[in-house]
């Protein structure tokens, strides 16, 4: 008798080793909590921080708030060159920087800054679906140590100037412009501007003092920074779309679950493409607003587009030099334009 229930026991224990051994296997680990570092140097009210704050809540919610989103807009953190370098050496884990700085670390990224190089936003929106393209484009920014997991559009950077209407190229000769980057300054140049380069922070300042007659930017950017007190005349042409990568710090992303990697890469792609629609509104009512604020605005004829862009193929050839024709018609086989 004794010995049977110390074979019972044996059996019971075996059994109850078992239970734990397979409850170890089958319970999911629970993830560890995650907090993203997320600096930008744009104003927090200005369109593409809408897509970013709903980035936050949305990861917030989907992950019961274990993965925290630490969001520091205005360059309150780092700003320009110093953000770029922050996310590239790990001191931030995300940002949506524009992608003139990006140039910088890749230079084929520039074909998508050639004048009239997206002539439709339906173009932007190909490209920006294109995953190998854009891998393409940034596999320079990966091997120093960025990822970019998609691109949030913006809008057409309307030109606008304090001294008079921009309508022909003649009308720029002589003004000094803000330009972003060395393809957007190439571009100005060809106009008949003079290009100026300056932070975005510091474009208010400039127009006050007359170091800039004119900038380049998005139209709510014209509403949010106040611009418009200034800057009096406003082209809407298509010349050059903006549009911001949205950038993760390598390191720190191989570094994290790949459960935690497909819900931020998901929903990035969801605000992402759910932005496209807001940013056009935006546009469109900040256009409205310029013109109760008494700014002139004109909204580029066809025909006015092909005098500008005849003088911006000089940057087309200039760009098939430096990266070769096969990505610019890779571009053209993207968007469906013949140029």
């Amino acid at each position: 008798m004794k010995q049977t229930m110390i074979k019972v026991n044996r059996a019971m224990g075996f059994k109850s080793l078992l239970v734990i051994f397979m409850l170890i296997i089958v319970t999911p680990v629970m993830a560890q909590e995650l907090t993203i570092r997320f600096p930008v140097e744009y104003a927090a009210d200005v369109t593409p921080a809408i897509a970013n704050k709903e980035f936050a809540k949305l990861i917030a919610e989907r992950s019961n708030n274990r993965i925290r989103v630490q969001y520091f807009p205005a360059g309150s953190l780092y700003k320009g060159q110093d953000l770029l370098q922050a996310l590239l050496r790990g001191d931030a884990d995300m940002t949506t920087l524009v992608s003139v700085y990006w140039v910088a670390v890749s230079p084929k990224i520039a074909v998508l800054e050639l004048p009239y190089s997206l002539p439709t936003h339906e173009a932007f929106y190909k490209v920006a679906s294109n995953q190998d393209f854009i891998q393409d484009l940034y596999s320079e920014v990966e091997k120093k140590g960025g990822k970019v997991l998609g691109l949030l559009a913006y809008d057409y950077l309307p030109i606008g100037s304090r001294n008079r209407a921009l309508i022909k190229p003649a009308d720029l000769k002589g003004l000094k412009i803000r330009a972003l980057g060395r393809t957007n300054a190439a571009t100005l140049a060809a106009f008949g501007g003079t290009p100026v380069s300056i932070n975005i922070v510091e474009v208010m300042g400039a127009l006050q003092q007359g170091v800039v007659d004119g900038i380049n930017t998005p139209a709510d950017a014209y509403v949010s920074y106040k611009f418009y007190e200034f800057v009096r005349f406003i082209t809407y042409a298509k010349y050059f779309f903006g549009y911001y990568p949205w950038m993760v710090n390598t390191k720190w992303w191989n570094s994290i679950d790949s459960r935690d990697q497909k819900l931020i890469s998901d929903t990035v792609q969801e605000v992402a493409i759910k932005h496209r629609q807001r940013a056009r509104i935006a546009a469109e009512e900040s256009i409205a607003y310029l013109k109760n604020q008494g700014v002139a605005i004109h909204y580029q004829t066809e025909a006015e587009a092909k005098e500008w862009a005849a003088l911006g193929e000089r940057v087309w050839i200039d760009a098939e030099k430096a990266y070769g024709k096969p990505i610019l018609d890779k571009l053209r086989g993207i968007t469906g334009t013949s140029r």
